[in-house]
């Protein structure tokens, strides 16, 4: 464990993708294996406990196996609440709404380019519990505890700057940018528009399909979407196509004129007489049913940005100095005008107000920072279906209260990759759901490497906070028995390979915080300074794997006990002060 991991080691699950599909493409026979997490397993809020003195226990079992559900949505659901919106190839859609075939918005971290890709998994489940609320002006997250969101401490206003993914639950109240919009990786590059064809009736002429210049057609569906109508004749069967203009009279003729009919201007209306326009336009209806066809959306920012120009001279005005703000009465209307600013690179936001008007406010600056000056992040009840997808970018476009914004999807994606390539294409591939390691050269921070972080926090004579009531059990596996179990593994490869092995240190070697600083006050000879704070959402108070398994397949099992281990880990930071203060864990006083 370190403080500060290089990006060059971070791995998610496009990362694993890459690695699996080069050991593919070679035909590599070396064995490899993923160290993952017990995170990935679920519903363990549902396991009966007891209560003891120091500790808790399960009640029925002995420990967690390898065959437990793997819903990633137990106490460590990446997920997102029921009413959040993802942005696929077809628009916007509530998760339950999409489809085996939709791609979905992503962001490649590495790149930092969105793009489309197809969910490898889709995921629903009912939690109930806490979620995680940040709000600002351009910004509503409500995400599950531990969702990894997509975040920085540092950004412009372009980009987040070193972005990482970290769990919700570490990041309340702390100042932290989010990213709402990207680089779209180019769509569709159509230079012409075909008008279709018209098909004759009785004594009526017949209209072939008409190519016009994409350039040419873009401003003009931007203006007849935000002030345009159409009207047929039923007495005569004549049709005519409206642009309303107050003061851009001649720009509507220029418009008009460029896609084919020569219209005529009385007053603030600038028609043209044309069945075949006609025939194409009627289909967006009134007002109030107004919308961006899917085809025109999937065109390329080359073109989406002279769409979304005709639209704001239209119904849209100067917001800010670098945002605009765009007025409809149709849902559907905004939200493609939002879904375009997107692929456009730039962020927007969608707001229903008192008089019935979707505002969509667009802008150039694609982060949001928050809790600068307060913290306006909160923990909310909940209580109902949570969803997520999973997609090998890690990341993707959802929006929350109108709100658009980038962030983490489910976990567990990468151990299915390990798998599945060992079944699929034969690899020499094992997946270790590794739990509690520890040993010498831990640092420890208080999001992670738990039993070095009190045995420094002692050592430096800092004050700790106790989560809870210090009853919480973890199995703890010291790292000798760690590496012991790798080349063990490596030796029974034809045995291993496939598999997922819980790696712990199992029923036998488990540690409540009392029962931890029983043993580091004794070897202190000095006792705690601590002070107790609420739950955090998402704890649990157990946690002990079944390692059965690996005994059972490769013949290892951990041999270390907690009280050897934590002695050898506290005799290493005894004699190692200087390492933990460069680091910046803890100073002396």
């Amino acid at each position: 464990s370190v403080t500060n991991p290089r990006e060059d080691f971070e791995i998610n699950a496009f990362g694993s993708f890459n690695v699996l599909e080069a050991m593919r493409k070679t035909r590599c026979k070396a064995p490899a294996i993923y160290s993952s997490t017990n995170k990935v397993m679920g519903e363990l809020l549902y396991i009966p406990i007891v209560e003891r003195e120091k500790r808790y226990d399960y009640r029925d079992i002995k420990g967690i196996d390898e065959s437990f559900p793997l819903d990633f949505h137990g106490p460590y659901g990446c997920c997102y609440s029921a009413e959040t919106d993802i942005l696929t190839d077809n628009g916007w859609k509530k998760f339950y709404e999409l489809l085996p075939n939709d791609m979905v918005l992503t962001y490649n971290i590495e790149r930092k380019v969105a793009e489309y890709q197809t969910p490898t998994r889709h995921f629903a489940y009912h939690y109930s519990g806490k979620m995680y609320v940040q709000k600002n002006r351009r910004l509503n997250t409500c995400v599950t505890p531990n969702h990894k969101m997509l975040v920085s401490w540092d950004c412009d206003h372009n980009g987040l700057e070193r972005p990482h993914l970290v769990e919700a639950q570490k990041i309340k109240g702390k100042p932290m940018a989010y990213l709402l919009a990207a680089k779209v990786r180019e769509g569709e590059n159509h230079t012409k528009f075909i008008l279709p064809k018209v098909r004759p009736k009785k004594n009526k002429w017949h209209f072939r399909e008409r190519s016009i210049p994409m350039e040419n057609w873009l401003p003009f569906l931007g203006w007849y979407l935000s002030e345009g109508n159409c009207y047929e004749d039923l007495n005569t069967g004549g049709c005519s196509v409206t642009l309303t203009t107050c003061y851009r009279t001649e720009e509507a003729v220029r418009t008009l004129r460029a896609i084919g009919p020569s219209p005529c201007v009385k007053k603030h209306h600038v028609t043209a007489t044309s069945k075949q326009l006609y025939e194409y336009v009627k289909r967006f209806g009134k007002s109030h049913n107004k919308y961006i066809p899917q085809e025109i959306k999937n065109l390329s920012q080359k073109y989406l940005t002279i769409l979304l120009k005709s639209l704001l001279d239209g119904d849209g005005n100067k917001h800010s100095k670098n945002g605009w703000k765009y007025t409809t009465v149709s849902k559907k209307l905004a939200d493609d005008v939002q879904e375009i600013a997107i692929k456009c690179g730039m962020t927007a936001r969608v707001f229903l107000d008192k008089e019935g008007f979707y505002r969509v406010y667009i802008n150039t600056t694609r982060t949001a920072q928050c809790n600068l000056d307060q913290d306006r992040s909160e923990w909310v009840d909940y209580n109902g279906m949570v969803y997520s997808v999973e997609v090998p970018n890690s990341v993707v476009m959802v929006r929350q209260n109108g709100c658009a914004y980038f962030s983490g999807n489910s976990k567990g994606a990468g151990d299915q990759y390990w798998l599945d390539y060992a079944r699929i294409y034969g690899l020499n591939t094992i997946v270790f759901r590794q739990s509690g390691i520890y040993g010498p050269h831990q640092f420890g921070i208080e999001e992670q490497g738990w039993l070095a972080w009190f045995c420094n926090a002692l050592l430096f004579d800092k004050p700790v906070t106790i989560f809870g009531d210090g009853k919480q059990v973890r199995d703890v596996l010291y790292v000798d028995d760690l590496l012991r179990a790798f080349n063990l593994a490596f030796k029974n490869i034809k045995k291993t390979r496939g598999n997922a092995y819980n790696i712990g240190g199992g029923p036998q070697f488990t540690l409540s915080i009392w029962e931890l600083f029983a043993i580091l006050e004794k070897l202190a000879g000095k006792k705690y300074n601590y002070s107790f704070s609420s739950w955090r959402p998402g704890d649990q108070k157990v946690y002990i794997s079944d390692v059965s398994k690996a005994k059972k397949d490769f013949g290892w099992s951990p041999t270390v006990s907690p009280k050897e281990g934590v002695k050898n880990l506290y005799n290493w930071i005894s004699q190692n002060h200087h390492l933990i203060e460069r680091a910046g864990v803890f100073k002396s006083r």
